[in-house]
């Protein structure tokens, strides 16, 4: 049997979907899986056996958290003994291969790094980007497997020194969706947002552009908090709903009640987020950073716009209708039954595990 450790500094929002997702193993006995994720996001891992997760205390993205989650990572290391190591995101990357490195006298697993989008496609300075490519060049020499959910990732990261050869691409998956959407009245329209209230995100681009679109049938529901950031303002908007994370089973019934998911990211890996709605056939209003036009075709699939511009964002909200959006919501659903499988991303996923060490 096969041991698989997955690793996460941080799991809120879609790292948590896709570990969730690839954590349906293949019938087959031969995989067991632990989990290590900050104790306060614990319960994002729903419907996985509690007894596999494995904790630290996590503050916010600070030294003494960090600290504490390179000690518990080198604790359950030893103990657990796992096969593969599979490390979700940047800091779990970085950190995470740091102790591996340090621990090989005594374990060597296989290690497998998703950064879900590299640090250097972030919005940033070029020397910070040449530091987070500088970074990245050296780690890959211990890493067996880099996972790239975009093909703008992969093809990216070889630009800025990775080695094609360490990597592979997986697209994120999703369970098809066979349930109709609702009939919904004329008006309002209904615009949805789920994710981190961080400058990554683009809330603020969002607000900007729902204010000055000035449509009085316009709503707006926001879903979920800052987790990167100590402070953004969500200030009073007539038509504008806000609500902190919700269950999955609530997220769905708020995808169902929507007209168009809006998707103003500055970068991405490939967002869990648009998969889901696109899933129940609501279409993505989608900035064009990094990986999203791979997912959201202009006029097929939903509407994109330059990322970081809510004049432009604005000028789509002041134009859109609910017939052109149901049928582009139509076009959606029926890529993703196509394109981005579960079952898919599943079987690529434990392809990597159980090949040959680089």
């Amino acid at each position: 049997m096969k041991k698989i450790l997955h690793v996460a500094e941080t799991i809120k929002g879609g790292v948590a979907t896709v570990i969730r997702t690839i954590s349906a193993a293949p019938e087959d006995g031969r995989y067991e899986l632990v989990y290590l994720v900050p104790l306060d996001q614990k319960k994002e891992l729903h419907g996985i056996d509690p007894q596999q997760i494995r904790t630290f205390a996590r503050s916010g993205r600070n030294v003494p958290s960090l600290l504490r989650f390179a000690w518990q990572l080198a604790r359950v290391l030893l103990k657990e003994k796992p096969d593969v190591v599979h490390l979700h995101s940047t800091f779990s990357g970085v950190i995470g291969r740091c102790v591996c490195v340090l621990l090989r006298p005594w374990r060597k697993p296989k290690i497998v790094y998703c950064p879900h989008a590299f640090s250097f496609l972030m919005e940033s300075s070029p020397i910070k980007q040449k530091v987070y490519a500088g970074i990245e060049r050296v780690l890959q020499k211990v890493t067996d497997k880099i996972i790239c959910v975009s093909q703008f990732e992969l093809d990216k990261a070889a630009k800025f020194g990775i080695e094609r050869q360490r990597m592979t691409l997986i697209y994120n998956g999703i369970d098809h969706k066979d349930e109709e959407r609702k009939v919904v009245d004329p008006a309002p329209i209904h615009l949805l947002f789920v994710g981190r209230l961080d400058y990554q995100k683009g809330f603020d681009v969002l607000l900007k552009a729902y204010t000055e679109a000035q449509r009085s049938d316009l709503r707006l529901t926001v879903v979920g908090s800052a987790v990167n950031e100590d402070v953004v303002e969500c200030p009073p908007l007539d038509g504008v709903e806000y609500l902190p994370w919700v269950t999955p089973t609530e997220v769905h019934a708020l995808y169902r009640k929507a007209d168009a998911l809006i998707v103003p990211s500055r970068w991405e890996g490939f967002a869990m987020v648009p998969l889901e709605g696109m899933a129940l056939g609501l279409p993505v209003i989608a900035s064009d950073c990094t990986s999203l036009p791979e997912l959201v075709t202009h006029g097929v699939s939903g509407y994109v716009f330059p990322a970081g511009d809510h004049q432009a964002l604005a000028e789509r909200l002041k134009k859109i209708q609910k017939p052109a959006l149901s049928a582009l919501g139509i076009e959606g659903r029926r890529i993703v039954r196509e394109r981005f499988s579960a079952a898919l991303m599943i079987r690529q996923t434990y392809d990597v595990y159980s090949a040959p060490s680089y």
